[in-house]
């Protein structure tokens, strides 16, 4: 596969990520290393806005925990507390063996708390980030 062009093979891989609905797909051949992620689209549509008589949605918090052991690696720069998320941004990744293993936001929401520090020791299901809804 070294034999083939760089963007012959964004191409394909572009082809791929688009036929089997992966958000993100990354591949690593030796010294090379492509990721791809889908843009997601969506409508703009003007929200009308709350009357008096119509009661404000409650905000609902979500935490999101470490899926594994490991050291914890803040992104640079680090996003911080009171940030507006997009769904699937990434926040840090939990190094475990050499291998990084990314914290993503689920949903859009304010990021509201920053439970772990660069560099820190987390366990698995340990508590990282609190997202606002």
């Amino acid at each position: 596969m070294t034999d083939v062009p760089i963007a012959e093979r964004v191409r394909i891989l572009a082809a791929v990520l688009t036929e089997a609905g992966f958000a993100r797909l990354r591949v690593s051949d030796g010294e090379t290393e492509i990721e791809l992620r889908r843009a997601v689209l969506r409508p703009a549509a003007a929200s009308p806005l709350p009357s008096d008589s119509e009661p404000v949605a409650e905000r609902v918090e979500e935490t999101i925990s470490s899926d594994v052991v490991g050291i914890v690696h803040l992104l640079r720069p680090p996003v911080l507390e009171g940030t507006e998320l997009e769904p699937d941004r990434d926040l840090a990744y939990v190094e475990t063996l050499g291998i990084r293993n990314p914290v993503r936001a689920r949903s859009r929401g304010r990021l509201r708390s920053v439970l772990v520090g660069e560099g820190e020791p987390v366990e698995f299901g340990q508590p990282l980030f609190i997202i606002e809804r």
